[in-house]
């Protein structure tokens, strides 16, 4: 990685990467599989199934008795780690929280193709845990553009359902 890059990047970033084990077992599947879906499927109804993978994810990696954003921080992250899944963080604000996901292998997975509909799934992941830690049916979780210092870091934010539009 070329050294300008790295300056750029966010050090967490950085630390996760240093640390990763790269998988090429399903990435070839999981392209062909992404490009022939989008040849398919409108980009709108796969990032909604992407969402919808990502609850039902998030229901088979309950967070059982975890009440706190910081427990859920660390929960999060270490199913991300173990997966290798990249990182998140919170950040707390008036009426949203943002999660801030790092290092996400959804390019690498499902090309280019896929930048537009992907993270749904971690819409749909970080959704399904922040109703177990008890947000209420009118909250939801969307990614947000921008913003986010690094382009290698994708921000969500959970708030009520109104504040998105639609």
């Amino acid at each position: 990685m070329p050294e300008e890059a790295r300056s750029q990047m966010d050090p967490r970033s950085l630390d996760y990467l240093k640390q990763r084990r790269p998988s090429e077992t399903v990435e070839p599947l999981l392209r062909a599989l992404s490009a022939e879906l989008a040849t398919q499927v409108p980009e709108g109804q796969l990032r909604a199934l992407a969402y919808l993978a990502g609850r039902r994810f998030g229901t088979q990696q309950s967070i059982g008795e975890i009440r706190t954003l910081v427990e859920f921080e660390a929960f999060a992250n270490d199913v991300l780690g173990r997966l290798d899944w990249g990182w998140m963080s919170i950040e707390e604000g008036t009426g949203a929280v943002d999660i801030l996901h790092g290092c996400a292998p959804l390019q690498r997975w499902f090309g280019d193709g896929g930048v537009p509909w992907a993270p749904g799934f971690f819409e749909g992941m970080y959704a399904e845990w922040m109703r177990q830690l008890g947000a209420g049916e009118r909250l939801d979780v969307r990614q947000i553009l921008g913003g986010t210092g690094s382009a290698e870091v994708m921000r969500f934010r959970l708030a009520h359902e109104s504040s998105f539009g639609q």
